[in-house]
């Protein structure tokens, strides 16, 4: 048989259906995908009667019983309908709407389905600046000090965690997670933080971004107003957007938080995300007449406040402060914690704490889903902190960011003195400056970033009006002796900015 014969199947259609021996998708597929094709197109409408298989198998120059098959999958899918003693026809009802079909003849770029308007406002979020590559650079925010971290020591745990594995570990483990995790967090954030609760009021997460959809998705009806730190966390945002809610931007001043300005745009609130420690990215702490004020709101009004304590472990002088929650009386306070932070992001375990009236609710939502991370992991980090080497981990880290943070510092009054002036930095592992010459801070990014340097734009944070133009650096993954480079660098881009 020749490699490529065309072939008519009725007269009527003056079709032209091609097989091609040489191809490697078989021929019985080939026949399938033209005829449907066809009838898709509209070339073969509902009703016409097609050549017998044997007149097919002819004209085709193939056997039979691959013009068989075609039509068996074709009938199948209800292309066709093929009844005993009778010719085989088009469907008369087909899998596409017939006003569809003459469109479906020509190329078109479909639309997909209906997104839900939440859905379009996150699809349309930005996801804040772009990082030049997978490894970390001076002076990328977020990256803690992965090269200090006890990499051999938890792997010998995690190896003897999962060599002592039982079955109810393998099996998943509980939904509200590990519960010997449970137990050490909730020792761990009432001894570090203040926090009041008991284990079952601790919930173990996938990180961060879990915790938040979690807590949103209970509080949430579609459209509710949610407060927002502006300045502040992108990823708080999109998981605002994705659970429904509404985000309203109140600004960040000295005292953190404007609770004010927050009742004056949307008194009934049903949720105010905060990071009241050590706010992201002003590095400010919200100041106790404001706590005061917050809670008393959060009562008076039945709404949530989710306290997002992503680094104020790492205080660099002194303890900790105290967390909001600790102050809580009204039990309106959701805690949420991060171990990406303070161990290595790849690790995706956290925690949120829920106050005594939400335990229930956070339980119900759990009890018919799987556990939120790795059991093994989280046997593993259970260990890691009832034996004493995550508090270790921590102190190390705390000398060491406070280190770095006045190398950055100095860097910055060495080499950029004049373009920026630095906020203090007493917590974390970043530290914002402002530009003091109207430079854009989106330009100056790019510039940076074209001379291989890494900062985050101040504009990047704002959800409304932009008020300051400043540049936002990590110092946590960076070596002290390569801050100098990277700051002359910078200077370079500052320079080139104006």
């Amino acid at each position: 048989m020749s490699p490529s014969r065309p072939y008519q199947l009725d007269a009527a259609t003056s079709l032209l259906l091609r097989l091609d021996s040489r191809a490697s998708t078989p021929l019985h597929e080939q026949l399938f995908e033209g005829v449907r094709t066809r009838i898709l197109s509209g070339a073969l409408p509902p009703g016409l009667r097609l050549p017998s298989s044997r007149q097919l198998a002819v004209e085709l120059d193939v056997a039979r019983s691959t013009v068989l098959q075609a039509l068996d999958a074709l009938a199948a899918e209800g292309y066709v309908v093929a009844r005993a003693g009778s010719s085989t026809r088009v469907a008369p009802e087909l899998p596409i709407a017939p006003e569809d079909r003459a469109r479906s003849a020509a190329p078109r770029v479909s639309r997909g389905p209906r997104l839900a308007s939440s859905a379009r406002a996150l699809k349309s979020s930005p996801v804040g600046a772009p990082r030049l590559g997978a490894a970390p650079r001076a002076f990328r925010p977020g990256v803690p000090a992965l090269d200090l971290f006890p990499t051999a020591l938890w792997g010998r745990t995690v190896t003897r965690v999962h060599a002592r594995a039982s079955t109810g570990l393998l099996d998943g483990g509980d939904p509200a997670g590990h519960a010997p995790l449970r137990e050490a967090i909730a020792a761990h954030v009432a001894t570090s933080r203040g926090v009041r609760c008991v284990p079952e009021q601790v919930f173990v997460t996938a990180g961060t971004q879990q915790a938040f959809d979690e807590v949103l998705r209970l509080a949430l009806d579609p459209g509710d107003a949610v407060w927002l730190e502006d300045p502040g966390y992108p990823g708080a945002r999109r998981a605002v957007l994705a659970a429904g809610g509404r985000p309203v931007p109140v600004p960040v001043d000295a005292e953190g938080l404007d609770v004010g300005a927050g009742i004056a745009r949307a008194a009934r609130a049903r949720v105010a995300l905060v990071a009241p420690s050590h706010q992201y990215p002003l590095g400010v702490t919200l100041s106790l007449a404001r706590r005061m004020a917050l809670l008393q709101w959060a009562e008076r009004t039945r709404a949530w406040i989710l306290e997002d304590d992503y680094d104020s472990e790492f205080r660099h002088r002194g303890r900790p402060l105290t967390a909001l929650q600790g102050l809580d009386e009204a039990g309106c306070v959701v805690y949420v914690g991060t171990f990406s932070k303070a161990m290595f992001p790849g690790l995706r375990l956290g925690f949120l704490v829920a106050p005594p009236p939400l335990v229930d609710a956070f339980a119900a939502a759990r009890a018919s889903t799987i556990a939120p991370a790795s059991s093994l992991e989280q046997a593993a980090l259970a260990v890691f902190l009832a034996e004493g080497h995550f508090g270790r981990h921590l102190r190390r880290m705390r000398v060491a960011y406070r280190e770095r943070g006045e190398a950055l510092l100095e860097a910055l009054r060495a080499d950029c003195s004049g373009a920026l002036t630095p906020r203090p930095c007493d917590t974390g592992m970043q530290v914002s400056a402002s530009l003091t010459s109207p430079l854009s801070d989106l330009r100056v990014r790019d510039e940076a970033a074209r001379l291989g340097v890494e900062v985050a734009a101040l504009s990047d944070y704002f959800l409304g009006r932009r008020r300051e133009s400043g540049l936002v650096f990590g110092f946590g993954g960076v070596r002290p002796e390569a801050f100098r480079a990277g700051t002359r660098t910078l200077a370079r881009a500052l320079e080139a900015a104006r």
